[in-house]
């Protein structure tokens, strides 16, 4: 996964493959979810990011990965 953010735009991009982006559909406004061929979630856009998640959106990043869940 790639995450970016333009400051200049206030567009943060979270990138999940480099598979084609044949679809995207907001889900709410301003926030936009790239789809493959597949079905497949290639991307998420949030537009005017600073007013939705922070000021700075890439000043803290947090990951933390969880073990899947045994069936």
């Amino acid at each position: 996964m790639k995450i970016s953010y333009d400051p200049k735009y206030d567009v943060l991009y979270l990138n999940f493959s480099e598979n084609k982006i044949v679809d995207t559909i907001e889900v709410d406004r301003g926030v936009l979810i790239d789809h493959g061929e597949e079905g497949e979630m290639v991307g998420i856009e949030i537009i005017n990011a600073s007013k939705l998640i922070r000021s700075k959106p890439l000043q803290e990043i947090v990951i933390k990965i969880e073990e899947e869940a045994e069936a």
